[in-house]
């Protein structure tokens, strides 16, 4: 059989057999080849043995040449088990035999590393004829290894392979610390991403990282629109960039924080490095919302600062839900100095108006002035006395005389109430099955005038008018100053200016007006009258958009709807 030549490794490895009678004569002889070539024996294998990373080599044979201390320790075999066999692979695959990385590089089988190694090979990028890969093996060890390894040729002197040489690196606690950081990673997401609080993280260069669904409710923007951008200012600002809270707090802009939040902003008293605020965006959702947000910086586990986590609570109708007490409690306190007053001043104009009319009918004929002075006098006072009547209808309500009625005869004369030539047009939305309530019809009429005579001047050019209707149903979770129940829905809206956010919390009280020609009493006497129904009115605007008014009535209960 011919032999193939051997290069310098290989022959080293066969002389390690004959070692004894080589260093005799090598002492003998100190310069001669057989020194030198027992010394760079020495050498490589000292260097081999000594190294802390577990190391075999093979021949062209496949057959184990070196077998290193640090690999006795990973694989728990001992060098004198496996010297001059072909039984590597014991070490990695206990159940069966099959081949190493270096066998297949020392066969040149590349198609066959591909196989065996499919996505988890790639030639090396530092070392020539070498390849590295990374793998879980199971049967290595306790509960498995993950080893990072490198195969790389052996080529003799003139250039032909004769052996392989594999370096592994136990890397288990890397790839479980790899993937308990993954899971983190995952459950971290899972929390953020399965709160129902709206939640965005930005990292240290103020990129988002996280944008939750929650968030994407509120803020209409999806998360893979803005995730890896610093656009997060647009949920909240949408006409112009301008920084969010977690933004200053990731700058460590304290003083910036108290410049754009003044009055609105203080430090957490339950989070350390952050901060709360209460602030009203009028850009978010139809009509402007009220957040309350928290910022609190994240920082590493060496202490430092990575970005910044901002949550947002929508208390928009909390906000309402206290105006409205503030407001009910407001009107009160008015209609019950109104109510006084009035019923004092009706008293005092019907004892005035009296004796008019009995000065006019004593007044001779031929005392044209004076008739006339009391015909003026008289018109006066009854003037005085309507508007004593407004101010008692907002004191009190008017005690409304209530029956079942159907409110979509009401709300289609709606239209009526527009004088020809406004340029108005009147658009419908009625559900058909709306529920009966139980209200004074006279009443609501002058409710829906007020309203309507209110969107009409806010647009002295023409426009259109919404009206729309339909059934709701109210819970305690709604927030809202009513019973729980069945509700028929009434919304007005107008194309106008709309109202500013500073005009719109005192739009019901009594005199309230933009309006140099208007007493505000309309506004105030609707506001009465609802409350005396047991109902709620709001209003909503945009401004530079619309303002819509809407109401809530009872609806009648069954009993009353047969009889």
């Amino acid at each position: 059989m011919k032999r193939t030549k051997r290069g310098p490794l290989i022959e080293s490895a066969e002389k390690q057999r004959k070692m004894p009678s080589n260093f005799a004569q090598a002492e003998k002889s100190p310069g001669s080849p057989e020194k030198v070539l027992a010394d760079s024996e020495r050498r490589l294998q000292s260097v081999i043995q000594g190294s802390p990373i577990p190391t075999f080599v093979i021949g062209r044979d496949r057959r184990i040449l070196y077998w290193n201390r640090a690999l006795e320790e990973l694989s728990g075999i001992r060098a004198h088990e496996v010297l001059g066999t072909a039984d590597h692979w014991r070490a990695f695959y206990r159940s069966g035999a099959r081949p190493c990385l270096a066998d297949l590089l020392v066969d040149q089988d590349f198609d066959a590393i591909e196989s065996w190694y499919a996505g988890k090979c790639r030639k090396s990028t530092l070392i020539e004829e070498a390849y590295e890969a990374t793998d879980f093996f199971p049967e290595l060890g306790e509960g498995g290894r993950w080893l990072r390894f490198t195969a790389a040729l052996i080529r003799g002197s003139g250039g032909e392979v004769v052996g392989a040489q594999e370096t592994l690196e136990n890397i288990t606690e890397r790839k479980l610390a790899e993937e308990s950081l993954k899971d983190s990673e995952r459950r971290l997401q899972s929390v953020i991403q399965g709160s129902p609080i709206p939640t965005f993280v930005i990292g240290r260069d103020h990129r988002i990282l996280y944008w939750n669904r929650a968030l994407e409710e509120l803020s209409g923007i999806r998360a893979h629109e803005v995730l890896g951008t610093a656009d997060h200012w647009r949920a909240f600002y949408r006409s112009r960039a301008r920084p969010c809270l977690a933004d200053l707090l990731v700058d460590q802009d304290f003083k910036a924080i108290e410049s754009w939040y003044a009055g609105k902003c203080r430090k957490s008293p339950l989070i350390e490095e952050a901060y709360e605020a209460t602030d009203f965006f009028p850009e978010l959702g139809v009509g402007g919302r009220w957040l309350r947000f928290t910022a609190a910086a994240i920082h590493d586990s060496e202490g430092r600062l990575v970005g910044a986590l901002e949550t947002l609570e929508n208390i928009t109708e909390q906000k309402r839900a206290e105006e409205e007490l503030h407001k009910a409690q407001k009107m009160e306190s008015l209609s019950a100095m109104a109510g006084g007053i009035a019923q004092d001043f009706n008293t005092l104009l019907s004892a005035i108006l009296r004796n008019v009319f009995l000065a006019k009918i004593s007044v001779p004929d031929e005392d044209k002035m004076l008739e006339d002075g009391l015909a003026i006098a008289e018109k006066a006072g009854l003037r005085a006395k309507e508007l004593t009547h407004l101010l008692i209808t907002v004191a009190k309500g008017g005690y409304p005389v209530r029956k079942v009625t159907g409110l979509v005869p009401l709300l289609k004369e709606a239209a009526g109430l527009i004088p020809a030539g406004q340029g108005i047009e009147v658009h419908y939305s009625l559900d058909p099955d709306i529920w009966p309530t139980e209200v004074d019809e006279g009443q609501i009429q002058q409710v829906l005038r007020h309203i309507i005579q209110n969107a009409i001047e806010a647009m002295p050019g023409g426009g259109s008018i919404d009206v729309l209707a339909g059934n709701v149903i109210v819970e305690a979770s709604d927030r809202l100053p009513l019973k729980e129940g069945r509700y028929v829905k009434i919304s007005i809206r107008d194309h106008g200016p709309g109202i500013s956010e500073e005009h719109l919390s005192k739009i019901f009280d009594p005199y309230f007006t933009t309006k140099e020609s208007r007493r505000g009493l309309g506004l105030a006497v609707s506001y009465a009258i609802i409350r005396n129904h047991e109902g709620l009115i709001r209003v909503e605007s945009r401004e530079g958009h619309f303002s819509t008014f809407h109401i809530l009535l009872p609806a009648a209960n069954d009993e009353k709807v047969r009889g």
